[in-house]
C-alpha cells in the first residue's frame, strides 16, 4: 500500500450545539477541518474517482450528519465524525479538528481528535 493524505479545511456547517437548551436552539457555525491518511496509489495510477476517496462525498457526509444531529459537546461531535469516516470511507488515520465560535475576544475553541482504523494500528 502507499500513503497519501486528503486534507480538507474549513468546512462550515451549522450545527444544534451546546450545553444549554437555549445555546441549542439557535444553531451555531461550526468548522471543521479533516485530515485524511489512505492509499492513493491506486488512484494516481488510474486517475479515476472510484479509486480514490471522493472529498465532495466526505464534505457533504461530514455536513449532513453534523447538521441533522444535536450534540451538548464539541468532543461528541468530534468523536461521532470519525465515526462516520471510519464507517463510510477507506481512511487509514484521521484527524478532526472542531472549531465553534462561542466565547467573546475569544478567536474559537477548537477540539482535536486523531484515530487509527482498528486493524491499522501496529
Amino acid at each position: 500500500m502507499s500513503g497519501g493524505w486528503l486534507v480538507l479545511k474549513a468546512i462550515d456547517c451549522m450545527v444544534h450545539i451546546g450545553v444549554t437548551e437555549g445555546e441549542r436552539c439557535e444553531r451555531q457555525r461550526l468548522e471543521i477541518d479533516l485530515d485524511l491518511e489512505a492509499d492513493l496509489a491506486k488512484a494516481c495510477r488510474t486517475g479515476d474517482l472510484r479509486d480514490t476517496i471522493d472529498y465532495r462525498a466526505v464534505c457533504d457526509a461530514v455536513r449532513a450528519h453534523l447538521e441533522a444531529g444535536q450534540f451538548y459537546l464539541v468532543e461528541v461531535a468530534a468523536a461521532q465524525t470519525l465515526d462516520l469516516l471510519f464507517e463510510r470511507f477507506p481512511v487509514r488515520r484521521a484527524t478532526v479538528r472542531i472549531r465553534k465560535f462561542v466565547l467573546p475576544k475569544v478567536a474559537h475553541v477548537e477540539v482535536v481528535m486523531e484515530r487509527a482504523r482498528p486493524e491499522a494500528r501496529s
